[in-house]
């Protein structure tokens, strides 16, 4: 659900989505509520995760999970269209390492045509 990260640093990142007829998240010619949530969640777990590509470039096998073990906000304002373009931006609040598991408190805004669509909160469960 992410196409390219233009943006990322130790606490903010910034990707693009085109979406496209294949999404799952794709109804009635624009994306779904849960496909901009989703959007959302793996953009922001790129700032977690970025550490451990790093390590692991070359692997094209590794790969982490993550999941959304809660939603604190969503607003949603449009749903954005078939062949449009999401430009989303994720900043991490906090992060609390037990071991290899991190959990994880993001807010996220998401834009179609520089127009904000949507803005959440959440936190996240992230097992590198």
């Amino acid at each position: 659900m992410v196409d390219e990260i233009t943006c990322l640093n130790d606490e903010e990142i910034t990707t693009t989505l085109e979406i496209l007829e294949d999404n799952i998240f794709l109804e009635n010619g624009a994306l779904s509520e849960i496909g901009i949530i989703e959007n959302a969640a793996q953009t922001s777990s790129g700032i977690i995760g970025r550490p451990y590509f790093d390590q692991n470039e070359g692997d094209e096998n590794y790969s982490i999970q993550g999941y959304i073990s809660k939603i604190k906000s969503v607003e949603i304002f449009n749903l954005p269209l078939l062949n449009k373009t999401l430009t989303t931006h994720g900043r991490l609040i906090s992060s609390h390492p037990v071991g290899d598991i991190f959990n994880c408190d993001m807010i996220c805004e998401t834009y179609c045509d520089d127009v904000k669509i949507a803005e959440s909160s959440f936190n996240l469960i992230i097992h590198v």
